[in-house]
């Protein structure tokens, strides 16, 4: 397999993220995924951290013959935060 290729079963799901900065951190929230809160020093850093736990909770939720509970619509954007869209590879 060529470096950088995915095999074609390998589930894909889009997270919708919302981050805000506060009191010199950033704060990011999974806004389709209940339970997936973060802070950290820069987006870097929680995105990371929020990737890990989405994959890990959508992973066993699988695993267990469970549908994966993405919300649809997601969680309401506060004006304070800004929106990402992540599209995750388990």
């Amino acid at each position: 397999m060529p470096i950088g290729s995915q095999p074609s079963d390998v589930p894909s799901f889009g997270c919708v993220v919302y981050l805000r900065n506060s009191d010199g951190k950033v704060h990011g929230r999974v806004a389709n995924l209940d339970g997936i809160e973060v802070v950290g020093a820069d987006d870097r850093s929680v995105l990371g951290k929020i990737v890990q736990q989405f994959k890990r909770t959508v992973s066993e939720r699988l695993a267990q013959d469970e549908p994966a509970g993405l919300l649809d619509p997601p969680a309401e954007k506060r004006s304070d935060e800004r929106k990402l869209f992540l599209p995750v590879h388990l």
